[in-house]
């Protein structure tokens, strides 16, 4: 029979030492169990579920509770409580014995919780439980920053020893680096959703941009509203993912709704249709300037179901928005959203108003263009008329003096010469008229015929000597190439009348020359001088000088005459300049002549 431990010193020592390293082994076997918990998973609430337990058999503990530390409120939440049903245990800053810890950043083991001020029996009263022994560790991050507390309850044997609080010291440890790996991982993985998230953002915004760039594109190369219209709904059916789009614009008068341009469907169908003012969701859209989105079109009792069964095209789904400018509204539908369920969302309600807000202001922009071409084309005619009248002044000068003569002479042979003068200046009359009905038929035709030089400007000086006279002004003619040139005659009549006419207006009332000089360059050009010894050119005016409605103190200028002349200079190849100074201005003109064989042929 064996001897009792009690009578055998040596065996009762070695019975302890078994039993310790049996609770040792065990120990060491929870470790390595929470070592391996804490390895399973990033899960933060799954990893405090698998741990927790763990803990408490390293720990031969009743219970054990992980509290982690909310740095914004300073308060202890516990995700995980075993045993009990609670999910949650919030804890106020410095509130109970893991508030004391958290405040202290030391280890505290109290032998009876009960006993000690600092505890907090309000979760034993909630949950049953009753706390005899706790020990609490702070959970340190790797810079010493606490993050939380490790809390065992109720040793199943005795009490909480040194060594038990370094071994949940050691857990702490650990589960404190398995928590910061699962907070890094779940910020890893928000920051990668918020990356995702922001990527489809700005995804979403750059395919926004490009619709609207090429809007603006298509705003600045389409040639007129309805190719505008058409680009920028194909691209607004693209950017919002539509079957067909259409623009309806109310008319200034009814307020009916007509489809000014479509895509997709049965565009050419739509276009004959219109709308009465304020029905369908498109009438509705425009008279209270309200975007509508329908993702169920049958059954709004706005759908204008004979549209549809006119064009032969099924509306399902419908996004309208309205369309505004300065004197007019509208608006923008598109039909049938293919992606996203079938169903228009407020991204597309936002993209579409700010592609309708460029549709209006193209609208807009190309009414002010039509106003201002129908401005210009009234001022072209007007200015065009203003020319003839001024130009035709001249010959109708002329015919009244001599019919004037014609009605004082009685020798024959001058009442001839007399009324031959008057038949060409009709005959310029009517040449002038027909030059008129080819601009107003967009035609321009230069006669350049040949032409002797002496001839030409001795009649020419004749009919203008006659015109100055009235105004005490002497004409003087200086003939240095008495030769042959080739140019538009009644053309040139026309130059030399006006600048004749505009010497005439500067000289004023006080009379004074004009001359005429022709002369030929080494290259064949002839160069035409009118000069006059009036006041001279305004240095401000001389750049517009050749300018429409350019004057200077002549009562009754228009502007118009230097402006002909240079146009129809201009139409025979040639240039004119001019030379002022106080008491003599000088107009040159110089008309390119075709080489001599060239001429021949």
């Amino acid at each position: 029979m064996p001897a009792s431990s009690e009578h055998d010193p040596a065996g009762g020592e070695l019975s302890r030492l078994r039993s310790e390293v049996a609770r040792e082994r065990r120990k060491l076997a929870a470790l390595e169990q929470v070592a391996s918990a804490l390895g399973a998973t990033l899960d933060l609430d799954e990893l405090l579920e698998v741990v927790v337990p763990r803990i408490s058999q390293a720990m031969d503990a009743e219970r054990s509770t992980v509290y982690l530390l909310d740095r914004d409120t300073g308060d202890l939440t516990a995700k995980v409580a075993q045993g009990e049903s609670y999910r949650e245990i919030r804890l106020a800053p410095g509130e109970g014995l893991a508030g004391a810890v958290t405040r202290t950043g030391e280890p505290l083991n109290v032998q009876d919780a009960y006993r000690d001020v600092r505890f907090n029996g309000e979760w034993d009263r909630k949950t049953g439980f009753r706390t005899r022994a706790a020990v609490c560790v702070p959970m340190k991050n790797r810079h010493g920053r606490i993050i939380g507390v490790v809390q065992a309850l109720n040793k199943r044997e005795g009490t909480f020893s040194l060594d038990d609080e370094t071994m949940l010291g050691a857990l702490a440890t650990q589960v404190a680096v398995a928590v910061e790996n699962s907070k890094l991982f779940l910020s890893m993985v928000e920051t990668n959703a918020e990356l995702l998230r922001t990527q489809d953002q700005l995804e979403a915004k750059i395919r926004e941009l490009d619709v609207l760039f090429e809007i603006a594109t298509v705003s600045a190369s389409a040639v007129d509203l309805d190719d505008l219209l058409e680009g920028v709904l194909v691209r607004s059916m693209r950017a919002i993912d539509a079957d067909a789009a259409c623009v309806l614009l109310a008319d200034d008068v009814t307020g009916d709704l007509r489809f000014r341009a479509a895509a997709g469907g049965e565009p050419e169908a739509v276009k004959r249709l219109k709308i009465d003012a304020g029905s369908g969701i498109s009438g509705w859209v425009a008279q209270m300037q309200r975007p509508q989105v329908v993702n169920d079109a049958d059954g709004d009792p706005r759908h204008s179901r004979h549209i549809s069964a006119e064009v032969g095209y099924h509306a399902r789904s419908v996004l309208c928005v309205p369309l505004r400018w300065e004197d007019g509204t509208g608006a923008l539908e598109l039909l049938n959203k293919s992606g996203g369920a079938g169903r228009f969302g407020d991204d597309d309600v936002k993209l579409a108003t700010v592609i309708a807000q460029h549709v209006s202001t193209a609208i807009e922009q190309a009414r002010v263009r039509a106003r201002q071409a129908q401005r210009d084309r009234l001022s072209t005619i007007g200015q065009f008329l203003s020319g003839v009248l001024h130009d035709l002044k001249t010959p109708l000068t002329v015919v009244a003096g001599y019919v004037r003569l014609l009605a004082e002479e009685n020798d024959p042979a001058v009442r001839a010469k007399y009324a031959a003068t008057v038949k060409r200046q009709l005959a310029l009359l009517k040449t002038m008229i027909g030059e008129t009905l080819a601009f107003a038929r967009g035609e321009r035709q230069l006669w350049a015929r040949k032409v002797y030089l002496r001839a030409f400007f001795e009649d020419v000086a004749e009919q203008l000597r006659r015109v100055l006279a009235d105004r005490g002004i002497a004409l003087v003619l200086e003939l240095e190439d008495r030769g042959v040139a080739r140019f538009d005659e009644n053309k040139m009549i026309r130059v030399l009348h006006n600048l004749a006419r505009n010497a005439a207006e500067a000289i004023g009332a006080a009379g004074g020359t004009c001359t005429i000089g022709v002369r030929r360059r080494a290259d064949g050009a002839v160069v035409i001088t009118f000069t006059d010894d009036g006041p001279g050119v305004p240095e401000s005016m001389r750049e517009r000088l050749f300018e429409s409605f350019t004057t200077h103190g002549k009562p009754s200028g228009t502007g118009l005459g230097l402006a002909v002349v240079r146009t129809l200079v201009e139409e025979h190849g040639g240039t004119i300049s001019v030379e002022s100074a106080p008491g003599r201005t000088c107009f040159t003109i110089v008309l390119p002549q075709p080489a001599r064989g060239a001429e021949a042929a």
